[in-house]
């Protein structure tokens, strides 16, 4: 026991607590999926025109 250090009041956790970092997560899915969608908004057709000349 005597290995073991005691943290002082003055020390910061610096760790996320899980439901703030599954929001962060969540948040930063939802930001991604937003701008696949814009992206696939604004070049669908023009993918899709160029994987049917392929076949």
């Amino acid at each position: 026991m005597e290995n073991i250090k005691n943290l002082s009041e003055t020390t910061v956790d610096t760790t996320l607590p899980h439901e703030m970092y599954a929001t962060t997560a969540a948040k930063s899915f939802q930001d991604f999926i937003k701008v696949l969608s814009q992206i696939i908004e604004k070049h669908g057709a023009e993918v899709l025109n160029e994987i049917n000349r392929v076949e």
